[in-house]
């Protein structure tokens, strides 16, 4: 008997997340993950969904607001061999530009969002 798909692995990081899939395709781990920053209410701004870059905000209210703009980015690559499926999701912003406010607001924009990511995978999980 072989498993069913899951989720076999969640390691927070940083600046996001690693996660580990069994008996998923790389597309499909793509659109699960495309699928949660859509719930998030982030748009894909280029790429695709193995290999994508997801925002929320403006670019231009970040230049003009710096650290007070709630603007996120994040970058998913997905990509898989014989047997898993791996995902990297990684927040492509310093926070820099807005100063010391800029930077933490950014750190805890990253955890919310990875927690809100965690709580979506758990759907995921092997059971």
């Amino acid at each position: 008997m072989t498993d069913q798909p899951h989720l076999s692995q969640f390691i927070a990081t940083d600046k996001g997340a690693n996660l580990t899939f069994v008996g998923y395709s790389a597309n499909d781990a793509g659109n699960i993950l495309r699928d949660f920053f859509m719930f998030a209410g982030f748009t894909m701004e280029t790429g695709t969904p193995i290999s994508g870059l997801y925002t929320t905000g403006s670019a231009g209210g970040r230049v003009l607001l710096g650290g007070f703009s709630n603007r996120k980015k994040y970058s998913v690559s997905v990509w898989a061999d014989a047997t898993q499926t791996y995902v990297q999701v990684e927040s492509v912003m310093s926070g820099a530009s807005g100063g010391v406010l800029g930077a933490v607001r950014e750190r805890k924009g990253r955890d919310e969002t990875k927690g809100q990511l965690h709580m979506f995978m758990q759907q995921f999980a092997k059971k």
